[in-house]
Order: structure tokens, then sequence, then C-alpha cells
């Protein structure tokens, strides 16, 4: 059973202290344990990956993607389920992020339910 709530953790990558901070607290406050990390390449060095549940990714970071980040993920063999973030609405990065198993795309505002519903089925 342990092993069980150590991967209900939502992992929020995002640059912007803002996003991140409102993102996890929103997350908490509905009963989800939350790691931040403040960019792609900070998840991908010091995440515990097998204790994630999911990631919620922001798109347009310096230094690393969002996508760059998955895809990083993928080619190590590591599939957890991801949500991108993005601003700026792109069929490019719709695209690749499907190709990627990315399960879904939002754009900033984004909105709380349907972040939540992503949460929701992902850590089930």
């Amino acid at each position: 059973m342990m092993e069980k709530d150590n991967s209900n953790i939502v992992a929020v990558v995002d640059d912007d202290d803002d996003v991140g901070d409102v993102l996890g607290g929103l997350l908490e406050a509905m009963g989800y344990q939350v790691e931040t990390y403040r960019s792609g390449t900070a998840f991908l060095a010091d995440a515990r990956l097998d204790r994630l549940a999911c990631v919620v990714v922001d798109q347009n970071m310096p230094r690393m993607t969002g996508l760059q980040m998955i895809e990083s993920l993928v080619q190590r063999g590591i599939h957890i389920p991801a949500l991108l973030i993005t601003g700026i609405h792109d069929a490019e990065v719709s695209r690749k992020a499907a190709s990627l198993g990315v399960m879904t795309v939002l754009e900033k505002p984004m909105s709380h339910h349907e972040l939540l519903r992503f949460i929701s089925v992902s850590v089930g």
C-alpha cells in the first residue's frame, strides 16, 4: 500500500514561479502530493520518476522545452502521463505532443476543471 501512496505524486514543471506555486497550491488543496521543478533539466536531474503519477509541464521554458523534456523521458523508455501547458496554440506542438504520448495539451489560461480532470484520471 505504501508504494501506491508514493506513486500519487504530481510533478509540476514550470519556470514561472507564480504559475508553479499556483498550480502546486491548487493540487495540494485538492489533496495531491506535489513536487515542483523550475526547469526540465532540474526535473530530469532530481525527480524520483518511479514515484510520479503524472507530470504537468510548461512548453515554453528556457534551455529545454516541455516537449524536449518529455522526449528525453521517452528516449529512456520512461512513460509518465503528461499534460503540456502552452501559452500559444501551435499545431506543430500539438502534433509532436501526440507523437510523444502526451495525454493533454492545454492553453493558458487553462481551466482548473480540465487540469483536475487530467490529474484525477492519471492518479486513479
